[in-house]
């Protein structure tokens, strides 16, 4: 398996704990050196890659799946840098793979998306971990800007730690991304992901693509 815009690897863990040989690829080292360290813990041989999806070449394959999950497609935003990942992550699969990309759902998005979300979560160490996103959306470009403030208290209610972190994503109608694969040479069918829902609609914000390359690519 080869796992896309892996990050620090949860996704890669997950399938190499099923037995499967995994390679992930992130273009950031610094959550590659994560991964790499996790992956050490946990006793799991996972290859990890430090490559741009745009631009992927990686040893190895072909690939009996390519998996690009939690909406990471979406960070390239522009129709151009999308097709030519999907047209290299086809190059990666054998002719028999299954490639899996999770994508944000534009109807979800549109019709649901808060302006400002608080999530409390515990912590560990009996604590509660604040998270405050404040979303903006681009109706122009399909885009989600979504800022984020992350706030970590222990249990007397004392800041431990605090920090904010910025996020684009683009969002994708099931039509405008059935064209995508098609114009990188897939063939691809969509279904909610998480267990959203047994159909999709606008209540499903996360679906997933499953796509194969196409007799005439």
């Amino acid at each position: 398996m080869l796992d896309l815009a892996c990050g620090s690897g949860r996704h890669a863990f997950e399938f190499a704990t099923m037995g499967h040989s995994v390679t992930g690829v992130d273009y950031s080292p610094d959550l590659l050196a994560v991964a790499r360290a996790a992956a050490e813990s946990r006793g799991l041989d996972v290859r990890f890659v430090e490559q741009d999806m745009r631009v992927l070449d990686v040893d190895g394959g072909p690939f009996d799946a390519v998996t690009c999950l939690f909406d990471s497609i979406g960070y390239l935003l522009t129709n151009e840098p999308i097709v030519e990942a999907l047209r290299r992550a086809r190059q990666h699969l054998a002719p028999h793979g299954v490639l899996a990309v999770e994508f944000l759902h534009a109807p979800a998005v549109l019709r649901h998306a808060s302006p400002v979300r608080v999530r409390r979560l515990p912590t560990p160490a009996g604590g509660t971990l604040y998270r405050i996103s404040e979303v903006r959306l681009d109706t122009a470009r399909q885009t989600m800007h979504v800022d984020y403030e992350l706030l970590d208290l222990n249990e007397a209610g004392t800041a431990v730690s605090h920090w904010t972190e910025t996020h684009d994503n683009r969002y994708f109608s099931l039509e405008e991304m059935r064209a995508l694969f098609q114009s990188a040479g897939l063939t691809s069918q969509f279904i909610p992901a998480y267990g959203e829902a047994d159909t999709i609609d606008d209540s499903v914000w996360h679906v997933i693509a499953i796509a194969r390359p196409s007799t005439a690519a």
